[in-house]
């Protein structure tokens, strides 16, 4: 059940009023407010405010449906400004203007200010005006949706599945918002560190040629590995953003090597030297086909997060193993902390994360994403003595060889 039907109960339950067409432009630069003013005049009741505390002053007296700021502001940047409208005016929609497209801000934007839609300036006009149209039908559905809820919760259980499956709908069209933000940034990101790796690799070249030590060159070479395994991870997120689908190439590969390539990546983490690092059955040839980029991806995250969750000196494990006939098996686990419970049975979904505004909480995401990918399974599963463990399964034929 769809918009069309959320239409039909709204005009059958004569739910009014749903939206005021009131618009709240907040930006310190007068120029920017008059041209976005201009785009809004003819179909919009336009309120504008140079600063956020001008802004929560409008809108704790006015009605407004979508609020469109700019990040970079005096006194209080439009990330904070979101975040209090949040609490001020939980049903209005907040799109972030900035010409500074750095991760942190995203993040924040989209874990602590819930905002709505996340564009770069210089912006077209269609680009906002279309924005605007579609955050204010994501506040229509929203407040429908609330008001229906109170209209129909004495109705039957059909009519209850009915806003259930409308509101999971209305929740998967921010879902997939988000991942299209996110993309974007992720697209922008990796041009950029391209464009920084093109240098680095003429240097390696150098390098190789000036007769340097070898475990200098070692190191640089273990460096522009993970430089391009980031880049990798990047397209990746991107292409999972436009497509909805991720692209595993399997081929023949060693589940070893991608051991040994997770820690050739993490331990240019200065954390990571900083644990006791146990790594167990990467000597052992154990082949099954997979995307060894991609799985290697999977487990530097649970790497990284292991690193993340532990203090220095704690240890953390790494196993590769075969414990059933043609099935393989990847482990991670440490003894820090444990994954707090109230994120446990959400742990693989979309912008979750234990870390708090510091982390976009998609790794886990896409770790899920890859291994299902490879018909695995991936889990947390109860480590005695206390902190986590994570568990990569995959179906797999292989053959294996012991060294001697």
């Amino acid at each position: 059940m769809g918009v069309e039907s959320l239409a039909t109960m709204v005009a059958v339950h004569g739910v009014e009023d749903l939206l005021s067409r009131g618009l709240l432009l907040v930006d310190d630069e007068p120029d920017v407010i008059a041209v976005l003013r201009e785009f809004f005049l003819d179909d919009y009741v336009v309120h504008v405010a140079s600063s956020g505390p001008e802004a929560l002053r409008i809108a704790a007296s006015v009605p407004l449906d979508v609020v469109v700021t700019d990040h970079r502001m005096p006194e209080m940047t439009g990330v904070e400004l979101l975040e209090k409208m949040l609490v001020l005016r939980p049903d209005v929609a907040g799109i972030v203007l900035t010409a500074h497209a750095d991760l942190p801000s995203l993040l924040s934007a989209i874990n602590s200010a819930r905002a709505f839609r996340f564009l770069r300036k210089p912006f077209e006009s269609a680009e906002v005006v279309s924005a605007v149209a579609q955050a204010s039908e994501h506040v229509y559905q929203r407040r429908a949706l609330s008001r229906l809820l109170e209209v129909l919760s004495g109705r039957t259980r059909e009519l209850s599945a009915a806003l259930a499956s409308l509101r999971s709908a209305q929740e998967q069209m921010l879902h997939l918002e988000r991942l299209g933000t996110t993309g974007r940034l992720a697209a922008g990101i990796a041009h950029d560190l391209r464009n920084v790796m093109a240098s680095f690799i003429f240097l390696e070249s150098d390098l190789q040629q000036s007769g340097l030590d070898s475990e200098v060159l070692e190191t640089v070479h273990v460096g522009m590995q993970g430089f391009m395994n980031l880049v990798t991870t990047l397209e990746t997120l991107r292409g999972f953003s436009r497509g909805g689908q991720l692209d595993v190439k399997k081929e023949k590969i060693d589940a070893g090597a991608v051991v040994r390539d997770t820690v050739a990546i993490a331990r240019m983490d200065g954390g990571y030297r900083e644990r006791r690092v146990r790594v167990q059955g990467a000597e052992a040839s154990l082949t099954f086909p997979g995307d060894r980029q991609k799985l290697t991806q999977v487990l530097v995250n649970l790497v990284r997060n292991a690193v993340q969750a532990t203090t220095p000196g704690q240890s953390i494990a790494i196993e590769v193993s075969s414990p059933v006939p043609g099935e393989v098996l990847f482990a991670v686990e440490d003894e820090g902390a444990g994954v707090p419970s109230a994120v446990r049975d959400r742990l693989f979904a979309p912008f979750v994360s234990t870390k708090g505004e510091q982390g976009v909480g998609m790794g886990l995401y896409m770790a899920q994403l890859i291994v299902a990918g490879h018909q695995g399974t991936i889990r947390c599963v109860d480590r005695a003595g206390g902190g986590a463990r994570f568990e990569v399964r995959l179906p797999c034929k292989f053959e294996i060889e012991h060294p001697v």
